[in-house]
């Protein structure tokens, strides 16, 4: 059917805005952000390109989820498209905290310690990666679902260093994910859908 095949063209672009979206707050963050509490308008344009990556991301993932059979891919869908999201919401507030100048709370109301931008986004991929295993996403090699699966244990394991506060554990997991997991998943999915 030709809607859905442009359709999924569209959704492997969106995963490429996603892996851009990714190394570009790597960049600002680790460059401008990190050890400069004073950079407001940075810290503003890093958050911006987490909502940005959130947006991006649901269209992608209703482009993934939909080679998945019903079951699996409906439940894949809301999870994804939730923590999506939920993800551009944080990003959107942090942004608009800083712009302001607004005090936020230590612990933000929108994604506690990470838990949709990690957390979710891990399980998410996670369980992407062993539906891929399984061979039941037709067109995706076994090669994408460990990717996916050692993306979503990073991620995850990123959520539980944030909540820890184990800042050398955040970096490490945290630079994975964003120069390197992240975008490597992101950009393969995208060639796979643009197919």
């Amino acid at each position: 059917m030709q809607g859905d095949r442009d359709f999924s063209r569209r959704a492997g672009l969106q995963a490429y805005f996603v892996a851009f979206f990714s190394l570009a707050y790597a960049a600002v963050f680790l460059g401008l952000v990190h050890g400069h509490p004073e950079a407001h308008r940075a810290s503003a344009l890093a958050n911006a390109l987490i909502a940005a990556g959130g947006l991006s991301a649901t269209i992608a993932i209703v482009g993934v989820t939909g080679r998945i059979a019903a079951l699996d891919g409906r439940w894949l869908a809301a999870l994804g498209v939730g923590y999506a999201l939920l993800s551009a919401t944080h990003g959107v507030y942090s942004a608009l905290a800083e712009v302001g100048a607004i005090e936020v709370p230590d612990l933000a109301p929108t994604d506690p310690r990470g838990f949709a931008t990690f957390g979710l986004a891990g399980l998410w991929v996670f369980t992407f990666g062993l539906v891929i295993r399984a061979g039941d996403v037709p067109g995706f090699p076994r090669e994408l679902a460990t990717l996916a699966i050692v993306d979503g244990v990073d991620l995850v394991l990123l959520f539980v260093a944030t909540v820890a506060a184990a800042e050398n554990l955040v970096l490490v997991s945290g630079g994975l994910a964003s120069v390197v997991l992240g975008p490597a998943f992101w950009i393969w999915t995208g060639r796979v859908l643009r197919r």
